[in-house]
């Protein structure tokens, strides 16, 4: 768990952080070198390990900073540049493998299982309407007020979108312009919405037959 800890460029921050002897100049070359190390970890381990270690990381990271941030003296600025480097770089390679998990979370060919995960199986939900349907769906949902986050957080259509992939197991491409096709239509502004109304109609009459 401790491998992108036990770097030089880690030991160059703890040096940093605890006023030892400081080598700026071997700054650029130990930040390559554990950017290369992080790529092959990306390539070889395990995605969920993987999404452990590098937070793992970020978190003794962030706690170097945030000491280095109230030193009375000694500070460096460009030892303060790479550590804020080397943060967003941790960030970046975290989202990167969440979404490897939203968008690959069928694939045989991952060498983790992830089809439980606590007391819940993946979902085995399956849409049938178009990318244009659920695009529909959701952002009426939204207009309606009746989706929010529990954690306060502000939801925009694309947030909730996401959550349906999941849902249903599938990817929208070109999201952005689909959704942009959707809110622009010229003649018919909710012709999904108004078949389903249709369908659910009849469905109560022939329950009332």
């Amino acid at each position: 768990m401790r491998t992108l800890t036990n770097t030089l460029l880690f030991n160059m921050f703890t040096s940093y952080m605890t006023g030892s002897e400081l080598m700026s100049e071997d700054l650029p070359a130990a930040y390559d070198d554990f950017a290369n190390q992080l790529a092959e970890l990306s390539q070889d381990e395990d995605r969920m390990k993987l999404l452990r270690r590098l937070n793992y990381t970020k978190i003794e990271l962030s706690f170097m900073q945030q000491t280095c941030n109230v030193m009375e003296g000694g500070r460096h600025i460009l030892y303060d540049v790479f550590i804020s480097k080397t943060l967003s770089l941790l960030e970046t390679e975290i989202e990167i493998t969440k979404d490897y998990f939203r968008h690959h979370a069928g694939d045989t060919s991952m060498k983790m299982e992830i089809h439980r995960q606590g007391n819940k199986r993946k979902s085995t939900l399956r849409w049938n309407g178009t990318d244009n349907d659920l695009i529909e769906l959701v952002a009426a949902l939204m207009a309606a007020g009746v989706v929010d986050c529990a954690e306060g957080k502000k939801l925009t259509v694309v947030d909730v979108i996401r959550v349906f992939e999941d849902a249903f197991n599938l990817k929208i491409n070109a999201l952005y312009t689909k959704r942009g096709k959707v809110f622009d239509r010229c003649t018919v502004s909710t012709p999904f919405i108004d078949s389903i109304r249709k369908s659910y109609i009849k469905m109560l009459d022939g329950r009332l037959a």
